[in-house]
Formats: structure tokens, sequence, C-alpha cells
């Protein structure tokens, strides 16, 4: 998790020191500023092209609008696509369901960080997750 409660400059940095390989899925629930910062660290410090990364558009708490540098289309090898085609509330249930299934069959894994509630302020301000996940116990 990367807390966006932070500079252009120090949210860039944040991104880019969790990227590694690059992302296979990001699932964006806030758009605006936070993606747009996202999109220039996408963008390889080489000539290589990055690993395919999908970003899944979800949400747009932190704005409706993004700029969107070409270069990130370009080298990074980002696909952007929209989440609400074709999800409507009966199709929800059957998604979560498909998701759980492969999760208790191994298909699908989620890495995560348990961390305590009362940590919970320094893990907020962790950066070094390595795409693992918060998941707040008791």
């Amino acid at each position: 998790m990367i807390s966006t409660a932070v500079s252009d400059d120090a949210l860039l940095q944040a991104y880019k020191s969790t990227r590694g390989e690059g992302f296979d899925v990001i699932a964006d629930y806030l758009w605006g500023r936070p993606t747009a910062v996202l999109l220039r660290a996408l963008i390889p410090d080489d000539f290589s092209v990055g690993a395919r990364s999908r970003l899944i558009q979800i949400g747009e708490v932190a704005g409706a609008e993004v700029a969107l540098p070409a270069a990130s289309l370009r080298t990074s090898g980002l696909e952007i696509v929209g989440a609400a085609k074709g999800l409507t509330a009966e199709t929800v249930p059957a998604i979560f369901e498909q998701v759980l299934t492969w999760t208790r069959e191994g298909k699908l894994s989620f890495p995560v960080e348990r961390v305590a509630l009362k940590d919970i302020e320094s893990a907020w301000q962790g950066t070094d997750l390595r795409g693992r996940r918060i998941v707040v116990t008791a």
C-alpha cells in the first residue's frame, strides 16, 4: 500500500520502488492525480519495453480526469480497461464466487502483510510491501 498523501515526486519514487518487473494488474479506484503519477512511473528508465500491465479503472475518488503521457502507452506495455462493462448487480455475486473458487483452488493468490490494528499508522506509511496487500488484524 502506498500513501498518496505526499508530493508528486515522493509518490513517483514510491511507485518506482515497488514496480519491480512491473505490475500484472492494477485495480484503480482513485484515478486523478495518483493515477497520473503512476502512469509516469510506468515509463521505463531505459529502452526496454516493460511487461504488460493491465490497469482496471474502477473509480474516481481522486478526480475524474487524468493526463495520459504517450510514452506510458508506447513503452510500458500498459493496457487500460474499464471495470463497469457487463458489471451489474446480478453479475457481481457470480464474479465474486469465481474469485473465491480460484483462490480456494490455488489459481489466484493474494500476497498479504498482516498488520495489527494498533500498528496501522506505521503500516500506512510503509512503501516496501513488494506487491503485498495490508490485511488489518485485531
